[in-house]
């Protein structure tokens, strides 16, 4: 690989707990190379992220974030800085939005919290940045910055870009679940679930399916990590498709 053929791609990677993924597109997308699981030591040794690609993306794993709508996220910040008197600083939105993210997931006072809007689904989603080394040495490894951002964020993307009524994305990797679910470009549910095995992620799935009364027999499900062959065919007795995005 050269600076000059990869100068035309975008790149994608994925940080979890142990080490990171890629995939690099081209030009209309298409996956030209990917690598589905790597290490520190391995980003240390070779030169493979740190080609000047034309496009970055860069997600991590975490259940640390929320999905809030927009209208509700404009107005308690509009409120808790009416109520302070206090200008909308960016150190002063950081804490407001860290306050939020409280109430869902405890989060100590010095973790850097940030918000990024989703605007297919008119709502931000509101996350802390892990502490986490593979993601800093990923970071540090790039030719160019790139901010990173929640898996839950590229999930999103990826549900409204499909185009079938039943739309189900799930993640599953060092046991933690992240699902969304919606009915054309009405979002339905967006959560995580801590999961010991593949069979409780499983339950936590079908659980929301049952919920929102979406028959699994006439849905695709798609997997944003790999699956193994037991897996897939395990998927393939509930569900009339079984997608990877890659």
């Amino acid at each position: 690989m050269t600076a000059q053929y990869v100068e035309r791609y975008g790149i994608s990677i994925q940080v979890f707990l142990n080490g990171y993924s890629y995939k690099i597109t081209d030009s209309d997308g298409k996956t030209v190379s990917y690598k589905e699981e790597g290490t520190v030591e391995e980003l240390y040794s070779s030169r493979e992220l740190s080609f000047p690609f034309a496009e970055y993306s860069l997600s991590f794993r975490t259940n640390e974030c929320v999905l809030v709508p927009n209208a509700i996220l404009k107005e308690t910040l509009r409120r808790e800085n009416a109520a302070e008197g206090k200008n909308e600083k960016p150190w002063e939105q950081e804490r407001i939005l860290r306050g939020i993210l409280s109430e869902y997931v405890p989060i100590d006072d010095n973790r850097k919290t940030e918000c990024i809007e989703v605007p297919a689904f008119d709502a931000s989603i509101i996350y802390a940045i892990p502490d986490n080394p593979v993601l800093k040495a990923v970071s540090g490894a790039l030719a160019r910055e790139c901010r990173p951002l929640p898996e839950i964020y590229i999930i999103l993307e990826e549900l409204h870009a499909l185009k079938c009524h039943n739309r189900v994305i799930a993640s599953y990797r060092d046991s933690l679940l992240s699902l969304a679910i919606a009915e054309e470009d009405r979002l339905l549910l967006c959560n995580s679930f801590q999961a010991a095995d593949f069979t409780t992620a499983l339950y936590f799935i079908f659980s929301a399916l049952k919920q929102y009364s979406l028959n699994p027999e006439v849905t695709t499900i798609n997997f944003m990590t790999p699956l193994d062959d037991e897996k897939q065919m395990l998927l393939y007795r509930y569900f009339s498709g079984v997608e990877a995005i890659r």
